[in-house]
């Protein structure tokens, strides 16, 4: 990918991490074109929260730029370096352009904490959920999640008079929290590692909620991107 051939329009999500603060804050922003036309070494960009900001924005802050294209992933690192009228700021193009096959996180050893409830098969239907009253029939830790499912290995035995249908919590952060329908579709005691007895793998029902698999398809690759992010501070 060439910074030429980004697309006016196209939806960017820019991390800026800015000194004293603990959390990085997140643009949404838009491409709008290039600055430098010759040696495409900057471009602009449309954000009213980043033009807002502007001012606060140390020039040595290094942001971490990233968009999707069909399957693909792109990211790249950049510096606000001038602001403009319309909400448009100019963003200097740090390093280049890396690809991401978005396949490769069909299936991702992320660690989150999960709450698993049963779920009677006549609310499988419903269009949004809310958290049940009540002690979950587990509290553990997830192995790995994909946008279709999620596995478990734990040391505790789930039982529930609504299996094989649960209600799954589990939340990637403040703005990325889920609470979805699931099917338990495999129980073994044969689990892959010796980190728990029990080897339980979870599917998403997503028939009635169409949104939800796209927002946590999304989360998924954010929470990926931000281990790059961490590694490249390091």
């Amino acid at each position: 990918m060439i910074l030429r051939y980004i697309e006016r329009g196209t939806n960017l999500q820019i991390d800026a991490k800015m000194e004293g603060e603990a959390e990085s804050t997140i643009y949404e922003a838009t491409f709008y074109d290039l600055y430098d036309f010759v040696n495409e070494t900057s471009f602009v960009v449309q954000s009213s929260k980043l033009n807002r900001d502007f001012s606060r924005i140390d020039q040595s802050v290094v942001m971490y730029i990233s968009f999707m294209r069909g399957e693909f992933i792109y990211s790249f690192t950049g510096r606000a370096s001038g602001k403009m009228y319309n909400d448009m700021v100019i963003i200097d193009v740090l390093s280049g352009i890396e690809e991401l096959n978005r396949r490769t996180y069909d299936r991702d050893e992320i660690r989150v904490d999960v709450k698993v409830y049963g779920l009677p098969e006549d609310q499988i239907s419903e269009v949004k959920y809310m958290k049940p009253v009540g002690k979950p029939a587990m509290s553990d830790v997830s192995f790995d999640i994909s946008s279709g499912g999620m596995c478990i290995i734990s040391n505790t035995v789930l039982k529930s008079e609504f299996d094989p249908y649960y209600l799954v919590e589990f939340s990637f952060g403040t703005w990325d929290q889920f609470l979805l329908p699931a099917k338990l579709v495999r129980k073994s005691n044969y689990a892959r590692t010796k980190i728990g007895r029990f080897d339980y793998g979870f599917e998403f029902i997503f028939d009635h909620l169409p949104n939800e698999k796209g927002r946590l398809t999304k989360a998924i690759v954010n929470k990926k991107l931000s281990y790059t992010r961490m590694e490249h501070r390091r």
